[in-house]
């Protein structure tokens, strides 16, 4: 399958495509977090990834955090060849938050045009009726989309941006 379909998935369809481990997590929770496997891990095969999240007291909670985890990987890990140069805007108004479902393959689709224009988010920007700032400033609200992007910057020879 595509990185895009697992992408488009929901976390409940992601969970089933993932396998799932359970361990005992340090961290908040006292005595019920030393007796119980509150911790996660999944895996994804297609893509070689693992995500662990332990830091929520339940194994739900930990679930819903390496789901999102697992999403972010996924767009900011594998590449593909943009299948269409210009896209539509998920969000309103040059804004996207984090929390929003499409943000994810957003956030894949932005990577995957600047792999193929050498680093360059004008080209990402313009394909999605941007200005390049609002890109970034989307980006940034990220830790770990605005350190790949800082690190596409080095790569390329480029100037890091001040986040």
């Amino acid at each position: 399958m595509h990185r895009d379909t697992y992408l488009k998935m929901t976390l409940d369809e992601l969970l089933r495509a993932c396998t799932l481990k359970g361990f005992q997590g340090s961290g908040p929770g006292g005595q019920h977090r030393n007796k119980t496997n509150t911790g996660v891990l999944l895996g994804l095969r297609d893509f070689n990834l693992e995500i662990k999240s332990c830091e929520g007291r339940s194994a739900h909670e930990n679930k819903v955090h390496a789901l999102h985890r697992m999403q972010m990987a996924l767009a900011l890990q594998v590449r593909e060849t943009p299948a269409n140069p210009e896209m539509p805007f998920p969000g309103s108004n040059g804004h996207l938050q984090p929390s929003n479902p499409l943000f994810p393959l957003f956030v894949a689709h932005v990577f995957d045009i600047m792999a193929t224009k050498n680093g360059d988010t004008k080209a990402a920007a313009a394909a999605f009726n941007l200005t390049p700032s609002a890109l970034v400033k989307i980006l940034r609200q990220d830790k770990a989309c605005a350190t790949k992007l800082q690190g596409n910057r080095k790569q390329n020879g480029q100037k890091a941006l001040k986040l």
